[in-house]
């Protein structure tokens, strides 16, 4: 390696390998994080999926677009459906079994929740298949590509659970670079090399593509987590039965949980369908994907600090959970405030790049960036819900936001439409963090909000040493 000019002016550690490398690497971890790193690979991702959606949408008609959407979002709900709320659970068992030393029921955790997810996804797998060949009435296209996308459930489950597994030992790129990052750009890709190829493009062919790069995420993700993660040869002993009825209770619920997580958006746009016209449910879906786009960095936040909370809640100290609190507001507080402001100010130019009809929607998009920020203040109240072991509130609560948000849509989309859409995601985003704060404070006696940690400071810092 080559050394500096000035060699007086380092240290000889630092000039060798292993010296400057961690002499970077220290230097590095003072100006970015995990966190950051992780939300800027998910920008670049994001960039990579508007890129393909543009492509899609130019050499795909109208229609085939709309069933390359419907498919493959059927195929990720049936995948988080299969997965059965394993992945929820992982962090707080993988951190009790380390925090006891018991390697025994930590690969029995791992082979019996992998068992379980590939029963249920190939159960979906089968169901939807018969769907795509037996339903009547169904067009040759339309089948095709929901039989394509039936074979995507498998990887759809598989990446949700070993994702939430690799989060749990801290293996976060490989937690979430598979489906966030590598996937759009592989994908892409992929669909750019067939259009070169002179392929003609169809929804069932699109759709073919996205499942083959899911299934090879899937299987690589598998194999990298496996060579560290017990119980990798699945031969791990069977769990004591009392595991196994706290599993199969406490799981189960989650899936609502991710539902109301993962597929926010999916499922306000269902609702204002029914009450807006095509155009301006555009305008709301583009609105509350660019929102939840930026909103990344806070759920990648609130994730990074999950295997911290749930080893302090291991340990009983409640004071090393406050520390680690802080640690998830810094950068998506800076990320949400600057969206806001680029948006006040260049809002109508960044929405005209869509199209002249998405140029007026500023202040729906400044609303949603707004219930990002709400996110944001709260803190990581619910991922904290899991780690304590409340899985059934944490259920309840995101069914009675979803009520809220279809109430909310029912009685002020008619009344004001796209900015009415955008509120009644406010109001049920707010009751959400709200009511799980409570519940948070109530069960385990911790708070993670902003006011809480604003009030605590002060206090800890007057306290005598």
């Amino acid at each position: 390696m080559p050394r500096s000019v000035d060699p007086t002016s380092v240290s000889e550690d630092v000039m060798t390998g292993d010296g400057w490398t961690s002499s970077l690497q220290r230097s590095l971890g003072r100006l970015v994080s995990t966190s950051s790193l992780l939300s800027l690979a998910r920008i670049a991702g994001a960039a990579a999926g508007l890129a393909t959606q543009i492509l899609l949408a130019r050499t795909l008609t109208a229609s085939g677009l709309g069933i390359f959407y419907s498919v493959t979002s059927l195929a990720a709900v049936m995948g988080v459906i299969a997965a059965l709320g394993y992945p929820g659970i992982a962090s707080r068992f993988v951190s009790r079994f380390r925090e006891k030393g018991r390697e025994d029921l930590l690969a029995a955790f791992i082979v019996h929740a992998r068992k379980t997810v590939t029963r249920y996804a190939a159960a979906a797998t089968i169901g939807v298949l018969a769907f795509a060949v037996f339903w009547p009435g169904l067009a040759l296209e339309i089948r095709l590509a929901t039989a394509a996308a039936a074979l995507a459930i498998p990887a759809n489950a598989a990446l949700r659970l070993n994702g939430a597994l690799a989060a749990s030992f801290r293996q976060f790129a490989l937690a979430y670079l598979p489906d966030t990052c590598i996937r759009p750009f592989v994908l892409l890709a992929g669909l750019m090399l067939l259009i070169a190829a002179g392929v003609a493009m169809t929804a069932a062919l699109a759709t073919c593509v996205l499942t083959v790069t899911f299934t090879g995420l899937a299987v690589v993700q598998y194999r990298q987590l496996t060579r560290t993660a017990p119980g990798a040869d699945g031969s791990a002993a069977s769990p004591p039965s009392r595991y196994l009825r706290v599993w199969r209770r406490e799981a189960p619920p989650l899936v609502l949980v991710a539902l109301f997580t993962f597929f926010f958006a999916d499922v306000d746009i269902l609702l204002v369908t029914l009450l807006l016209p095509s155009a301006e449910t555009a305008i709301v879906g583009l609105c509350l994907k660019l929102a939840l786009l930026v909103g990344f960095a806070v759920q990648v936040a609130h994730q990074v600090v999950v295997p911290d909370l749930a080893d302090a809640h291991a340990r009983k100290e409640h004071a090393a959970i406050h520390g680690v609190v802080l640690k998830a507001f810094g950068f998506p507080l800076a990320v949400m405030l600057g969206a806001i402001v680029v948006v006040a100010l260049w809002g109508e130019t960044i929405l005209s790049l869509f199209g002249p009809e998405f140029s007026g929607a500023k202040l729906p998009l400044l609303i949603l960036l707004g219930s990002q920020l709400a996110r944001v203040l709260f803190g990581p109240s619910v991922a904290l819900l899991s780690v304590v072991g409340a899985q059934r509130e944490n259920a309840m609560l995101a069914v009675g936001a979803l009520v809220v948000l279809a109430l909310a849509n029912v009685a002020l989309v008619p009344a004001a439409g796209v900015i009415g859409a955008a509120l009644a995601v406010v109001l049920a985003m707010i009751v959400w963090l709200g009511a799980c704060a409570v519940v948070l404070a109530r069960v385990s006696g911790l708070r993670t909000d902003v006011l809480h940690l604003a009030f605590r400071a002060p206090m800890e810092s007057a306290r005598p040493r």
